[in-house]
């Protein structure tokens, strides 16, 4: 008799263990195809996809991230931010950051001061840009960003300074092309501006900021 409840016992541990397991593995699967889809362009896609992972593991770390991506991608700012500071506090934690495809703090502190530019509020992306510094975030990144930062505030020398250090250091960061135009054409250097604005769009054809770039290069040609 008590062999057969242990072996009851046994079999539901088991029943258990694989049914955990398969929620896991479903659970990555899926955010892996969220990551897919933001890297395909196709944001909306990739925001539905996340969603449904958080539904069921609302601390999912990578899910949430890449949310906040996808969001900041369809210039949903707010939604973005929202997304981003759910997954500051795990992600400060030193066991979890960086690992298995966890943004580092560096990673999430840029990404918070996109979305701070996205709602203009400018000392909080500040803060967030000194944050990213003090983690070690990408310096191609935070020279980018402080750059954006620069130019909102209608230093342009400092803005062109900084994004120009950004193209040295990354010659494939899109968004250091993209205000990096700005600050060119607000230099009276159109035609640096187009190019500028050339290689962004071919670094980043489906960016929310596509069609601004295309105008602008339109109307400058």
């Amino acid at each position: 008799m008590n062999k057969s409840i242990t072996l009851c016992k046994i079999l539901a541990l088991s029943a258990f263990i694989l049914l955990i397991s398969g929620i896991s593995l479903q659970a990555l699967a899926q955010t892996e195809k969220g990551i897919e889809l933001y890297n395909s362009w196709e944001f909306n896609k990739a925001e539905q996809a996340l969603r449904e992972v958080l539904k069921n593991g609302p601390n999912d770390v990578q899910a949430g991230y890449y949310l906040g991506l996808s969001l900041l991608m369809q210039e949903k700012y707010q939604e973005a931010l929202d997304a981003f500071q759910k997954t500051k506090s795990p992600v400060d934690k030193a066991a979890l950051s960086g690992k298995a495809g966890i943004p580092d703090k560096g990673q999430l502190e840029i990404a918070l001061t996109r979305a701070y530019l996205g709602l203009k509020k400018y000392p909080e992306m500040w803060e967030c840009l000194e944050a990213a510094e003090k983690a070690n975030a990408n310096p191609a990144d935070i020279h980018t960003f402080r750059g954006a930062y620069y130019l909102e505030r209608n230093d342009v020398d400092n803005a062109a300074k900084e994004l120009e250090k950004a193209i040295e250091l990354d010659s494939l960061n899109a968004y250091a092309y993209y205000y990096a135009g700005y600050a060119h054409l607000r230099l009276g250097n159109p035609a640096r501006a187009v190019d500028m604005f050339e290689m962004f769009l071919r670094l980043a054809p489906y960016a929310p900021e596509a069609g601004k770039a295309k105008f602008l290069i339109d109307s400058l040609c």
